[in-house]
């Protein structure tokens, strides 16, 4: 008989075989399954060997295997007989035994039946889910922040018995809070092969905690099993609020769209939104949520959001604020690059005496302008003559007068430079057939706007009198050079239309 079996409380399939060898002309006639029952071996079961063919049967002292068991005969092919246990219960744990009743072939007796060596069956239970779920004492009607609570379960911790270990799981997180320390305590099932245990466990409840669940586990060596409480609403005061805005910016253009204030903040039961402007009593809005849609500067500045909630008879509340920041529309200054070319202006004349005094009057006039933007321009003029005199005969001296000016003008614009005409301009001086003269201011515009045309008008007329400035100094200058030779008794120059040269009106003698 196989020795020493394990079975688990339950279906099962559990087998005891019984297995013989047979002698030449030996006959067969029963076998029995025997079980330890009111402190003797007493037949449960029998079995028909082949060569009878009747069919395996229950025995009175085995009636409480009925409908648990399934028996086979041995055959020519296989001299074992088998019970097989489809549900093991707590009774089954027992010694067994296998006895055979034989005919020997040898002198034809009957002999007493050869019983085998005892085997054991050992029934072993898995831990059960506790019907129940845990018990919650030490709160009055509902939980909260910051009370002891006691969570207790009980339920069939199996054979051997298992423990009870404690797990908290929160919403948020994907890892329970163990409680593995609780003591389990194990008495005695109401069969004498499974045990029942209790645990309880105390936990400080947490605002975090609300929206949680709490389950016992049994941990069992064939399994483990849990049951858990259903999800736990925690009390807690309002706080925290926290406001976000939509479009999220630090500051907002004075006619934009509108800008939502949403405010969040935690606490059970839900809290009460109020909204306020600025320590203003007014109330804006009983929502979670408050829209400006009107975005003007005027409507920028703090906005105040208040929360509050009643818990255990108690009403509780906080704020928060936030700066809106709103600007008012400005028109982008554009500065447009204002590149003036003046070219410059010469005029020369040369005098020649017929006699044997010579007079040479050179003279030079340079007219430059640079204009670095339309905020700063910069105007040199420069005019240089040179009178020379030689003769021979008679002591002479030479003078020679030379003119800078420096002019800077500051053309300030605080208007946007966006479009504006070529001006072109024509210095006033007065040029000799040679001289070479080019002016012209050129403004680049940006963009189509009447506010840069007038500010193009306004750079072109001041580059106008500029230049009128320049004409005059130049005139001042002729002035002076006239005056110099009137005084210097010069003959004034013409031109030889034949040659185109210039020379001496008439021969004169220097005095």
């Amino acid at each position: 008989m196989n020795q020493n079996i394990l079975g688990l409380l339950g279906p099962s399939s559990v087998q005891l075989n019984c297995s013989y060898d047979a002698d030449t002309g030996d006959v067969l006639f029963l076998i029995n399954f025997k079980a330890f029952i009111r402190g003797a071996f007493r037949n449960i079961v029998s079995f028909s060997p082949p060569n009878i063919g009747a069919s395996p049967l229950i025995l009175t002292d085995g009636f409480y295997l009925v409908g648990r068991v399934t028996l086979t005969n041995p055959t020519f092919v296989s001299t074992t007989a088998t019970m097989t246990f489809d549900e093991v219960a707590c009774e089954d744990e027992n010694d067994y035994q296998c006895e055979i009743n034989y005919q020997d072939g040898a002198t034809g007796e009957a002999p007493s039946p050869l019983p085998f060596a005892s085997t054991n069956l050992t029934v072993r239970a898995a831990a059960e889910k506790p019907a129940e779920s845990p018990l919650i004492t030490g709160v009055n009607g509902s939980i909260i922040e910051g009370q002891n609570v006691t969570f207790t379960c009980s339920g069939n911790v199996g054979n051997p018995p298992g423990t009870f270990i404690w797990e908290k799981y929160r919403m948020i997180g994907f890892f329970p809070t163990t409680y593995a320390d609780e003591p389990t305590t194990v008495t005695t099932g109401l069969v004498n092969c499974t045990n029942n245990g209790t645990s309880s466990v105390t936990i400080a409840m947490e605002s975090e905690d609300d929206r949680s669940l709490i389950r016992c586990v049994i941990k069992q060596e064939y399994g483990d099993v849990f049951q858990q409480t259903s999800i736990l609403s925690v009390l807690y005061r309002a706080r925290e609020p926290v406001i976000t805005t939509s479009p999220d910016q630090p500051s907002y253009i004075e006619g934009s769209d509108p800008i939502t204030l949403t405010c969040w903040g935690a606490g059970n039961p839900i809290p009460k939104y109020t909204w306020y402007r600025e320590a203003n009593d007014t109330i804006l809005s009983n929502t979670s949520s408050y829209v400006i849609n009107d975005v003007i500067v005027e409507n920028g500045g703090e906005y105040i959001c208040v929360i509050e909630n009643m818990v255990d008879g108690r009403l509780f509340n906080d704020s928060s604020a936030i700066n809106i920041i709103i600007e008012a529309q400005t028109t982008e200054a554009t500065t447009a690059l204002v590149e003036t070319t003046i070219g410059t202006t010469t005029a020369q004349q040369m005098t020649t005496e017929t006699t044997d005094n010579k007079v040479i009057t050179t003279e030079t006039s340079t007219v430059t302008t640079t204009s670095h933007d339309t905020t700063v321009k910069e105007e040199t003029t420069t005019s240089e003559r040179t009178t020379k005199y030689d003769t021979p005969t008679v002591g002479m001296t030479t003078k020679e007068s030379t003119v800078e000016d420096t002019t800077t003008t500051y053309l300030v614009s605080t208007l946007p430079v966006t479009s504006a005409p070529t001006l072109l301009m024509t210095s006033m001086s007065t040029q000799s057939d040679n001289s070479s003269s080019t002016d012209a201011i050129r403004i680049a515009p940006t963009s189509n706007n009447n506010t840069g045309a007038i500010v193009g008008g306004i750079i072109g007329a001041v580059v106008a009198i500029a230049a009128s400035v320049v004409a005059l100094k130049y005139l001042l200058a002729r002035q002076k050079r006239g005056k110099f030779e009137a005084d210097n008794k010069i003959a004034p120059m013409e031109t030889n239309e034949a040659s185109g040269s210039m020379a001496p009106s008439s021969t004169q003698q220097v005095v």
